[in-house]
């Protein structure tokens, strides 16, 4: 037997469907706007709760969370960058730029981070494209490396090779000055120490020379 609010549900349901039936004819929308059947649920009294919160209807409550899901999945797709892109960094001139969360070591190769999870890629002066594609081929043979990793990399190799083979490209090697700024280091105990000591040798010192310079006018 089943409960009554799944009884009233489908009932419901039949009747809105049959008003509809006989309206459709004189111009009058579907329930949904498009096409749609009747279903007999049996749900939890609780997500029965919890839909009609969303909605009194419990079809239009479904709807609007099932709606709202493939909303926010869209967003999440068109937010998410690739793992290897040509970024645009001047007119007609791109970096090179990965996810450096999954790609973080290429033998021979320095990773430089931009932002978040993006960097670029940056060779000698005396490399090229196929230096670049050997060290991604070398970390693919090592066996450590995982397999989102090992994802990454051969779609890194993938663009390198059609990156390489597409006459409207040309790469150029250029040099990178890094210019890093050292953290100040708070001095500690051993610092303040030797300080203190070093302070304290000038003044015997100073002492000293002074005691030194007293005696000498004192014996002319």
């Amino acid at each position: 037997m089943k409960p009554y609010w799944a009884c009233d549900a489908v009932m419901k349901n039949k009747a809105a469907d049959s008003d509809q039936e006989s309206h459709r004819g004189r111009g009058r929308p579907s329930k949904f706007g498009r096409p749609s059947r009747v279903l007999a649920l049996t749900l939890p009294e609780d997500a029965i709760d919890r839909l009609r919160q969303v909605h009194r209807d419990i079809g239009w409550a479904i709807v609007k969370l099932l709606d709202k899901a493939s909303q926010s999945k869209s967003a999440r797709g068109e937010n998410t960058q690739p793992d290897v892109e040509l970024v645009t960094v001047a007119d007609h001139r791109s970096l090179i730029v990965v996810n450096r969360e999954l790609i973080r070591h290429l033998p021979g190769v320095n990773i430089l981070p931009l932002h978040g999870n993006r960097a670029f890629l940056a060779l000698d002066i005396d490399r090229g494209m196929s230096d670049l594609e050997l060290a991604v081929s070398d970390r693919l043979a090592d066996p450590t490396v995982g397999r989102r990793e090992r994802q990454a990399l051969a779609t890194l190799r993938t663009q390198l090779a059609t990156w390489r083979r597409d006459h409207g490209l040309q790469f150029h090697t250029r040099a990178i000055i890094v210019v890093e700024r050292l953290a100040k280091r708070r001095p500690g105990r051993k610092d303040t120490a030797a300080a203190r000591g070093t302070a304290t040798q000038r003044a015997s010192a100073k002492a000293r020379a002074a005691m030194i310079s007293g005696a000498s006018l004192e014996a002319r």
